[in-house]
């Protein structure tokens, strides 16, 4: 397992992040992995300007010394994204907090549906094992077959997650507080 601030492994990636996403990189050896990466969108101007986290999931593409590859590669092309507003961030939280054993209630995922196809986001803590899991499924209008990505993530990983999305909570649903406290207005 490895954390990094930006993607090290595709070159094919076209958005510079700058610092802006926390990613984790779990790659195995079967080159059946994944990565994750969580990216507030807070304050920003123009078409960027969401107020909420963009969380990505890519399949690991190559096992890391397998074609002359010193690390292992993501499929990033290929991700799956979804937005995460005000109640997707809560109900996440829920299961960090230790309030419920997964999101999304009876319906044991949060359900996305877009002109173009549906996601669903399942995420749940296994009590035994001291671990995560989170994964994505969309189906898109015109595919046969879902497409599936998913990662266990480590009680060290949901920590860093539960105190990105605790924190980041407030500046998506009041988005000008940071806006007026820069400014000296408030």
């Amino acid at each position: 397992m490895s954390t990094a601030q930006q993607d090290r492994t595709s070159e094919s990636m076209a958005p510079d992040y700058k610092g802006r996403s926390i990613c984790f990189y779990h790659p195995n050896s079967r080159g059946s992995g994944s990565a994750l990466r969580v990216e507030p969108r807070i304050n920003r101007h123009g078409e960027d300007r969401y107020n909420c986290f963009f969380l990505e999931m890519a399949a690991q593409k190559t096992a890391r010394g397998r074609n002359g590859n010193a690390h292992a590669t993501f499929d990033w092309e290929h991700k799956i994204t979804v937005k995460l507003d005000f109640l997707d961030v809560c109900e996440i939280l829920s299961v960090l907090l230790g309030l419920v054993p997964h999101a999304g209630g009876e319906r044991k995922g949060l359900y996305h549906a877009s002109p173009r196809g549906n996601t669903l986001i399942s995420f749940s803590r296994d009590t035994e094992r001291g671990t995560y899991y989170l994964s994505l499924s969309r189906k898109l209008n015109e595919a046969d077959e879902p497409q599936r990505i998913g990662m266990a993530l480590s009680m060290t990983e949901a920590l860093g997650l539960r105190c990105l999305f605790q924190t980041g909570l407030f500046f998506v649903t009041f988005p000008n507080a940071l806006k007026t406290r820069r400014n000296g207005d408030g």
